[in-house]
């Protein structure tokens, strides 16, 4: 089975989402980015590329893809925060229905969160959200 690969396009689509948000402008601005520098300014998201691998349905090529969102803050005393960022970053993207500039998004879906501490000091903390999608397009 022959992957199509869409990832790109909805990497780019989640990201356009994760910068609309409402809920989550107030906690990180225009900060969602998916290369960060060292001097990156705090909080901030980072969108890793997809992994991907073969999807084929009944009439559809495309993409399984595992996507993460790491979220990154300082200064809070606890994870508290960190737990509200993500949730936030967790309603924005699960079973959200995203247009693709390529293929469809068929699904995608919230699948677990992870709150470490960050070594960089007290009060600094990394969030992870993965999600599970399927791409594609009719053949």
């Amino acid at each position: 089975m022959a992957v199509v690969d869409l990832s790109p396009h909805l990497l780019r689509a989640v990201r356009t989402r994760l910068l609309a948000d409402p809920s989550l402008r107030p906690l990180v601005g225009d900060r969602v980015r998916e290369a960060v520098s060292a001097r990156e300014e705090w909080p901030f998201l980072r969108v890793d590329p997809p992994e991907v691998g073969p999807y084929e349905a009944q009439g559809w090529r495309g993409c399984a893809c595992r996507l993460t969102v790491h979220a990154f803050l300082r200064g809070a005393r606890d994870l508290r925060p960190m737990q509200d960022l993500l949730a936030a970053v967790a309603t924005a993207l699960d079973e959200a229905n995203l247009p693709l500039s390529r293929g469809e998004l068929l699904w995608l879906a919230h699948e677990r969160s992870l709150v470490l501490p960050e070594p960089l000091g007290p009060g600094s903390w990394h969030g992870i959200a993965r999600f599970g999608a399927v791409a594609a397009e009719t053949i």
